[in-house]
């Protein structure tokens, strides 16, 4: 119950809580190339030290735990084709050991009896990391990040990812998954950053 749960009234596209629920004005300025972000979470207090402890720290086994509790907003989003996890680069997945995207994936992908494909959408570029970049630093930072390898025409796809700052990685993720054939791209994140 003392979890910060994302309000009722957040923009439908990328999840900024807003006043009355409606597009907040990035989104009305600049669509985004994804179609909707789910969070479940605000990612402040108590989950702005369990998900770098898990990330970073080396305590994975949380994830999973914290991936339940995206579960029901995921089971009440339109149901996607695939899942994919937000890839790591080969490099700092060798660094981290596991990559956090996918410890949340898992546990979704079998509760939803949903296919997560581990090929498709490739970390191509090693990016520095986001968490130390200011937004326009991010966007450029993610600039060609990814490629796909596979046709995704007509397919709808949901990526998996821990939490949502500015957009600037799912957004590169969403460019090359529907330049790759993709109708619909939405993000699922258990956390969403209050203020960007």
């Amino acid at each position: 119950a003392a979890l910060p749960w994302l309000p009722i009234n957040h923009c439908p596209h990328c999840a900024r809580p807003t006043p009355d629920g409606g597009l907040c004005g990035a989104c009305l300025k600049a669509p985004p190339a994804f179609d909707s972000i789910h969070a479940a979470l605000l990612y402040t207090g108590a989950l702005a030290q369990l998900v770098p402890a898990a990330k970073f720290g080396g305590r994975w086994s949380l994830l999973p735990a914290l991936a339940q509790l995206i579960l029901p907003t995921v089971q009440a989003a339109p149901r996607p084709d695939l899942l994919i996890a937000m890839p790591l680069h080969p490099k700092r997945l060798k660094e981290r050991g596991y990559n956090q995207a996918q410890e949340i994936a898992a546990p979704l992908a079998r509760a939803l009896h949903l296919p997560l494909e581990h090929d498709l959408l490739i970390r191509s570029r090693d990016t520095e990391h986001q968490a130390r970049l200011t937004g326009k630093a991010r966007r450029d930072n993610m600039r060609n990040a990814f490629s796909v390898h596979g046709d995704l025409t007509s397919r709808h796809v949901a990526v998996i990812d821990d939490v949502m700052t500015t957009g600037a990685s799912l957004q590169a993720a969403a460019k090359a998954l529907k330049q790759a054939g993709a109708a619909r791209v939405d993000g699922w994140v258990l956390a969403r950053t209050p203020q960007q």
